[in-house]
């Protein structure tokens, strides 16, 4: 069966969708993680009472910071749709990269939440009680939303991304250096989630490159959908 790709609305959707979430997640996310929140964060900030608080003292940026990480989060996993349904191949692997990468969304977003609404209620909690159980349950809090978010949501994102390349290499009109450059991504993206698990002090140079290589693969791949009009073997 054959199926024509056009300039229709769901055409234009796939683009804009891909465009969006290269900025969102290469750009916008490294920002507001870095900057915005970055300073309650054991990343830029590794003393527990300082981070503590920060969040109370800073609790509106902070929640606002991690409203925003819903828009990364869904135009991160809306990219593989939107990929995904314009590629050939086999479908099988296609529906399952989607579907990991929606589990993996419903994963981040429970840390996502922790974030929000968890953490400011303990450093709230802490400034007036000033009970150090609660830098303990904070501590414990804070992990769980890094398990969530960093380790579990990017490892199965990653994993997904695999799935989607054989589909992208068995696409005839998929051009072979956006497939290289999406084996790229995801494979140093699988090394950043390997390091995630066993060495997280090592990880943060491979994750930095899978953000900064995430753009330039959707963007190419939004302009591959936008240029094309040859048949798909679906």
């Amino acid at each position: 069966m054959y199926r024509f790709r056009h300039a229709s609305t769901a055409i234009r959707l796939d683009v804009i969708g891909l465009i969006l979430a290269g900025f969102i997640n290469t750009f916008l996310a490294s920002f507001v993680a870095s900057v915005v929140v970055g300073a309650g964060t054991p990343t830029i900030q590794p003393d527990i009472i300082e981070r503590i608080l920060w969040i109370n003292e800073n609790s509106l940026v902070w929640q606002l910071g991690w409203l925003f990480w819903f828009a990364v989060t869904l135009s991160f996993s809306w990219s593989y749709y939107a990929l995904g349904r314009n590629l050939g191949g086999v479908q099988t692997w296609v529906h399952l990269a989607i579907g990991l990468a929606i589990i993996a969304a419903a994963v981040d977003i429970l840390g996502i939440i922790v974030n929000l609404v968890v953490l400011p209620g303990l450093a709230d909690a802490y400034v007036l009680n000033q009970d150090t159980f609660l830098v303990s349950v904070f501590q414990s809090q804070e992990s769980l939303s890094t398990a969530l978010t960093n380790v579990t949501a990017f490892g199965i994102y990653t994993f997904a991304g695999l799935l989607l390349l054989p589909a992208c290499f068995h696409t005839p009109s998929y051009p072979r250096w956006i497939a290289w450059l999406g084996t790229v991504e995801w494979g140093i993206a699988t090394i950043a989630t390997v390091l995630l698990i066993i060495l997280p002090t090592l990880a943060t140079i491979p994750l930095l490159i899978s953000f900064v290589l995430y753009a330039p693969w959707v963007w190419a791949s939004a302009w591959w959908i936008l240029r094309d009009t040859k048949p798909v073997d679906q």
